[in-house]
């Protein structure tokens, strides 16, 4: 089961919206200013440029001080039919969308646009606000709008693959990442690059390369949890426990609060024989998430092996509380007939989501693993397959049904394609 919902926070582009990063418009106001020859030799028109410029200045000092309403308080003395009116909008922008009012910030950001169409960071300013908003149709308008008219904007490539990639386009992200890294004019820190690289393949379960990407980032960030734990869970559906195993305890020392890592240390334990050291991982796994279901599950037929009648009955009850709480049940056989159906009309990564999530609301029914299982023999990747099919087997050692499919996973395995043939059809659940 796919340990994927709970294993990150949501990428938030947030992160990276620092104050700095959010004024994209901090390098306008370079064309507002003339040289002081004299007091008397300025222009009416250009005296009025040298105040924007000055009263711009003064304002983004304030916001980057922390001063937003300050800023905006200044702002509003600008004369809007001055030169420099665009900038004075964009600034207020950025203010408005600090102080948390996001329809006076869109508002603002329209007005700077109108009066300076072609202008890329105005763009940038637009739609990292947008993206603080959870805006992210609009966010990405704007993002993409900004690329078009400067390839080459410091931030804003980044910016529109975390705005992607927030919005669940991985494969989008993970391509602009990629023209990120080979842009020789690229601002980007090669961590923060190779960060959003590794969690673009993760959620896409790339496996190899979430491997590879989370070890570049341990070059230049060695110890960071989650990379140990990304490339533990890559080797775990890779069936490569052996490899997986040093990565997750690693995890797991570096955070013993992850219950993720906990939780798939757990299984592996279990699948190796070590009952013992298995219960302990789940358990802590079970006290840190207290209502994962699958955690809950696994105890009891461990606990049931071992003739602990005790903590079984315990673990049974809470099951049993929760599934009911939620009508579990009912809802993970929707979401298998749904992915039933995705599968017929070739929507294969929509399929394997829709078993993977009836697999977690519902955990003592093993038709929704088998189901993913099939599917991703059918999709080539047996390996993956045979690690979900001994998961089954880890808790019902004598599943005929998952003996069968398993002898064909390896079969396929080993190279023998025709083999899918033989695969029985998906399960359908009532």
């Amino acid at each position: 089961m796919s340990l994927f919902d709970s294993h990150y926070r949501p990428i938030s582009p947030t992160n990276r919206l620092r104050v700095a990063a959010w004024l994209a418009i901090l390098g306008m106001t370079s064309q507002l200013s003339c040289p002081l020859i004299g007091v008397a030799q300025i222009s009416p028109r250009a005296q009025h440029a040298l105040n924007t410029s000055a009263l711009l200045d003064q304002a983004k000092r304030l916001v980057q001080g922390g001063d937003p309403q300050g800023a905006l308080s200044l702002l509003k003395r600008a004369d809007l039919h001055a030169l420099g009116a665009s900038e004075i909008h964009a600034l207020k922008g950025v203010c408005l969308a600090l102080l948390a009012k996001p329809i006076e910030s869109a508002e603002e950001f329209d007005q700077a646009i109108a009066l300076r169409p072609n202008y890329a960071p105005t763009y940038l300013s637009s739609g990292l606000a947008f993206a603080t908003f959870d805006d992210l149709d609009r966010a990405l308008a704007r993002l993409s709008t900004a690329l078009r008219l400067d390839p080459h904007l410091p931030g804003a490539r980044f910016n529109y693959a975390l705005v992607l990639a927030r919005a669940g386009k991985y494969a989008e992200s993970e391509e602009q990442v990629d023209i990120e890294f080979a842009d020789k004019q690229e601002k980007e820190s090669a961590l923060d690059l190779w960060r959003l690289k590794a969690r673009d393949v993760y959620y896409q379960k790339k496996w190899q390369d979430t491997i590879d990407a989370y070890r570049k980032v341990l070059e230049l960030q060695p110890n960071w949890p989650e990379a140990y734990f990304a490339i533990g869970e890559a080797f775990y559906y890779l069936n490569l426990p052996q490899e997986s195993m040093p990565e997750l305890e690693k995890a797991v020392a570096l955070d013993p609060e992850k219950s993720t890592a906990h939780e798939l240390l757990g299984k592996l334990y279990q699948d190796s024989g070590r009952q013992q050291e298995a219960i302990a991982q789940l358990e802590e796994a079970h006290r840190l998430r207290p209502n994962d279901r699958e955690a809950i599950y696994r105890l009891y037929r461990v606990y049931v092996h071992n003739g602990d009648t005790i903590n079984s009955s315990r673990l049974q009850k809470e099951l049993q509380n929760s599934v009911a709480r939620e009508n579990g049940e009912a809802r993970a056989a929707i979401l298998n007939n749904t992915g039933i159906e995705l599968e017929k009309k070739g929507d294969l990564t929509g399929a394997l989501d829709h078993y993977d999530q009836a697999a977690k609301t519902d955990v003592t029914n093993v038709v929704f693993q088998r189901n993913a299982a099939l599917l991703l023999c059918k999709m080539g990747r047996p390996q993956e397959a045979i690690r979900r099919l001994r998961d089954i087997l880890s808790l019902d050692s004598d599943d005929a049904e998952t003996l069968q499919i398993l002898a064909v996973a390896n079969e396929l395995a080993s190279g023998n394609i025709q083999e899918k043939k033989s695969l029985p059809r998906p399960q359908s659940s009532h």
